[in-house]
């Protein structure tokens, strides 16, 4: 009897693996990494056809042991993420201090985002809320004193910012509207993520992706561009909340269960817990359960009075059905196209899988053609010519 091939991995499940480790998802699809050869060509399989019989119950031996090895490690493991969930939805249910300790923000956020949202914006009314934030004062100058917005006095000398006003008034608001949601974000970035390096830079230039794209679709079904960036910007904050708590509680954990192992002469569970990592299956699973929803208690949290995105995205992380040109219906969009240009990148998806994807979000007529030629993995910033 013949058995069918099996499915391969579907486009959400490679691109949560793609954040935690592209090499990952390399193996999901079955392909070898460069510099990889297979177990047929490689010295220990041309030793092993050659080994005497003694020699092969030897390593039969060793291999049940290490089976049984792994089964012990496996139950520790499994152990200590019991502890770790529990733990994990204790603080995720905290979102105030959320906010504040694992987010990295300031409690009048959601008033500068409001005072950036309306038309008549102006740097008078965002100079004294930016003006308590110092780690945005600082993001501020470092931009606005790069080539791309440098300028120079009636002698030819480059002006160095160094004052708050001036830096808001050279970069200007259009381009505010761009950095703030987006330095918001960076900030709310996990920093240590070890054995996955990676993920802080895909979770940027996913937010990023899935903001501009939001805005570009946005604009093509007459919606809010602002209100459709901010929202594709920030509707990640849940994921930095996740990962960075993961990370952090399992240090704790396995800490905290060493130091029992050792007081009560454990030593069997102690090897156990020290061959134990952070875990990318069950980093995704915390993703997969959580991430929106906090994002939608965050943008709740911080009392959004003008800029309307807390609704919608407690309609995203709900995942109720969305109509057509609406805000969460970009979100949607917005998500599935950076998720296949982030995949289609590496080379890790095939056209043919993408077109079902495609006509399922029912794009805007013709907005998959302009979107193309847009590069929406870097802000497209432009120097602000006022005030010369």
């Amino acid at each position: 009897m013949t058995t069918g091939a099996s499915m391969p991995p579907t486009i959400d499940d490679r691109f949560e693996n793609l954040v935690v480790s592209p090499e990952r998802v390399l193996e999901m699809l079955g392909r070898r990494r460069v510099g990889q050869v297979t177990y047929e060509q490689s010295e220990q399989g041309d030793a092993r056809r050659r080994l005497l019989h003694v020699e092969k119950v030897a390593i039969e031996n060793k291999r049940l042991q290490e089976k049984s090895e792994a089964s012990y490690i496996e139950t520790v493991n499994h152990q200590l993420h019991e502890i770790l969930l529990g733990e994990i939805t204790e603080y995720l249910g905290q979102t105030a201090e959320l906010c504040q300790s694992t987010l990295s923000m300031p409690e009048n956020i959601g008033e500068l985002l409001d005072a950036l949202s309306v038309r008549a914006c102006t740097v008078s009314k965002l100079e004294p809320i930016a003006a308590t934030m110092p780690w945005l004062y600082e993001d501020l100058i470092a931009v606005v004193n790069t080539p791309r917005f440098r300028r120079k006095d009636s002698r030819g000398r480059i002006i160095v910012v160094e004052t708050l006003r001036t830096a808001l008034s050279f970069i200007g608001i259009d381009n505010l509207r761009l950095l703030i949601p987006y330095f918001i974000f960076k900030r709310a970035l996990p920093q240590v993520t070890d054995p996955y390096p990676q993920i802080k830079q895909k979770y940027l230039s996913y937010a990023t992706g899935v903001a501009l794209t939001a805005k570009h679709l946005a604009a093509e079904s007459g919606l809010n561009t602002n209100e459709a960036y901010t929202l594709g910007m920030l509707s990640n904050l849940g994921r930095c909340a996740v990962t960075r708590l993961y990370f952090r509680l399992f240090d704790k954990i396995q800490m905290h269960l060493l130091q029992e192992c050792q007081k009560d002469k454990e030593q069997k569970r102690y090897g156990a817990l020290l061959k134990i990592a952070p875990s990318a299956n069950h980093l995704i699973a915390l993703q997969q359960e959580f991430a929106d929803a906090v994002t939608a208690d965050v943008l709740s949290h911080i009392a959004l009075k003008r800029l309307r995105i807390a609704d919608t995205m407690r309609l995203c992380a709900d995942n109720a059905p969305t109509k057509l040109n609406t805000l969460a219906k970009s979100l949607h969009q917005a998500r599935t196209y950076t998720q296949i240009r982030m995949l289609h990148q590496l080379k890790l998806i095939d056209i043919k899988e993408v077109r079902p994807l495609l006509i399922e979000q029912q794009y805007p007529v013709g907005s998959l053609e302009k979107l193309k030629s847009v590069d929406v993995f870097t802000l497209p910033l432009v120097k602000n010519e006022e005030n010369q």
